[in-house]
């Protein structure tokens, strides 16, 4: 079942992850993500976006036990 907004588990707090890599001054393909250092996707403040690769993005999750505190 295909679910949307707040209901859906990749829900960000309505910004674009577009959005999260200009104000981080990221290009897109180069293999980069950004990261929400406190784990709250409706936090959007530059001061709470941190930058690292896609496998260093996955495994900071898989070390704190997924996405969700």
């Amino acid at each position: 079942m295909q679910r949307f907004g707040k209901q859906n588990g990749r829900f960000d707090g309505g910004k674009s992850s577009d959005y999260r890599r200009r104000v981080m001054g990221l290009s897109t393909g180069d293999g980069k993500v950004v990261h929400h250092k406190d784990k709250n996707k409706s936090n959007n403040q530059k001061s709470n976006f941190g930058v690292t690769t896609r496998g260093g993005h996955n495994k900071k999750h898989k070390e704190k036990g997924g996405y969700h505190p």
